[in-house]
């Protein structure tokens, strides 16, 4: 009878170790490729990101700068005098301050005085009888005025800058469409020693102005912008 060779002992428990050595070197590698894969990938995204938001100013850029062209083409399409505009801007300018700039009934008065003087404006004109009326008042015995602007107490300024936009030209002749806000206080800001601020009301405007190649204002008028009355606090 021949005798068999003594079977190894620790031949299966080698063999299991050695094959979990080998899947935990695996999953090594593949942790380790994974995780250079995904920095890859988020370094990637970033730059990607970064490109991206690099065409989008750029792109905002270009629009913004077309939008400017288109304005600037549609006022050379028009005519439009950028001297003129320069020019009529401040006529406008010292027209709103002093219809806006009063307070009192006597600088009230005075106000449209100077509008009629200074551009030729006369008591038929539109402005001056529905936007701007003369001032109501009392008088006594001896002449005195009593206006109704003393009596409640109003003062008015103009006030942020408006906004002016040429909206016709024809033949020399300007016509600007020009939004106001008209600061309105009481003199019970001094009398009660309150604040400024707590009795100031903004009111909108909305005016049309039209200018002569010679500096004329040929038409005016005005109506109250639509919206509330808005308050300072």
């Amino acid at each position: 009878m021949t005798e068999q060779p003594p079977t190894p002992i620790r031949q299966r428990p080698l063999r299991r170790n050695l094959a979990a050595l080998a899947t935990a070197a695996g999953l090594a590698v593949v942790a380790t490729v994974a995780g250079v894969t995904w920095s890859s990938q988020h370094a990637t995204l970033a730059r990607q990101e970064a490109q991206i938001n690099d065409i989008e100013g750029h792109l905002a850029d270009i629009q913004k700068k077309n939008a400017e062209q288109a304005h600037a083409d549609v006022m050379e399409a028009l005519g439009v005098s950028r001297n003129r505009l320069s020019t009529d801007g401040e006529r406008i300018m010292s027209l709103l301050s002093m219809a806006f700039t009063w307070d009192s009934g006597q600088s009230y008065e005075a106000a449209r005085a100077s509008l009629k003087n200074r551009f030729g404006l006369t008591e038929n004109e539109a402005f001056l009888k529905s936007f701007m009326p003369p001032s109501r008042f009392n008088e006594d015995a001896q002449g005195r005025r009593y206006y109704y602007i003393d009596t409640v107490g109003l003062n008015s300024a103009l006030g942020s800058d408006p906004g002016i936009e040429v909206v016709d030209v024809k033949a020399g002749v300007y016509t600007y469409a020009v939004l106001a806000d008209v600061e309105v206080t009481s003199d019970a800001a001094s009398q009660n020693k309150a604040s400024r601020t707590s009795v100031t009301a903004h009111r909108r405007a909305l005016l049309y102005v039209t200018i002569d190649a010679q500096g004329k204002v040929s038409g005016l008028s005005g109506t109250p912008a639509s919206g509330e009355t808005r308050y300072s606090e």
